[in-house]
């Protein structure tokens, strides 16, 4: 098993050790958890147990256990009834004075029971990117069909601008060509 290397500060650290959010599965360089504060329903996270800030930080035993940790999830993400998770979400003692209007929103969804059509996967490597705690994780986001009214151009998305895709009229697919008739 990969050492864990513990930051005392970091909460995925706590995580990675059991002290915090429940797992839904682990091999030995990762730990899973559903988000608590899920964008949609089976949002989960991938931790690597050993406290590294960059998946450029991983070593050849993590790299060769990451795409394990990312199916393992996946298959946990699509046989768990997230009704029932959400529900229990909400009635947890260590989440009572956190907001809850993410796990409320994602229970209102009409697909909530639906399994997911794709995935985004997802990093935001460094403060510039997003990143919000100072310990790699890697978002499993399910996605479902009209969760966004237009997903074209996926995670260019977060840079909403720039996103668009400018394609001369010769190089479009026989599905752009169907859309602009």
């Amino acid at each position: 098993m990969t050492r864990a290397t513990a930051s005392k500060d970091c909460y995925f650290c706590r995580v990675a050790v059991g002290l915090a959010d429940p797992l839904i599965y682990e091999n030995r360089s990762f730990v899973a958890l559903f988000d608590t504060n899920p964008v949609n329903p089976g949002h989960a996270l991938v931790i690597p147990r050993r406290h590294v800030v960059s998946l450029f930080e991983l070593d050849e035993t993590e790299h060769a256990d990451y795409f394990d940790a990312i199916h393992g999830v996946r298959r946990v993400i699509e046989t768990t009834d997230r009704a029932s998770l959400y529900r229990k979400m909400l009635q947890r003692e260590d989440l009572r004075e956190r907001p809850k209007d993410h796990i409320e929103a994602v229970l209102e969804l009409p697909f909530l029971d639906s399994p997911p059509d794709a995935y985004t996967i997802g990093n935001n490597d460094g403060r510039a990117a997003g990143r919000s705690i100072d310990h790699l994780h890697v978002i499993l986001l399910p996605r479902y069909q009209g969760d966004v009214e237009d997903p074209r151009g996926g995670i260019r998305n977060v840079i909403p601008d720039r996103a668009k895709y400018h394609r001369p009229p010769h190089a479009r697919t026989g599905a752009d060509r169907v859309e602009s008739q």
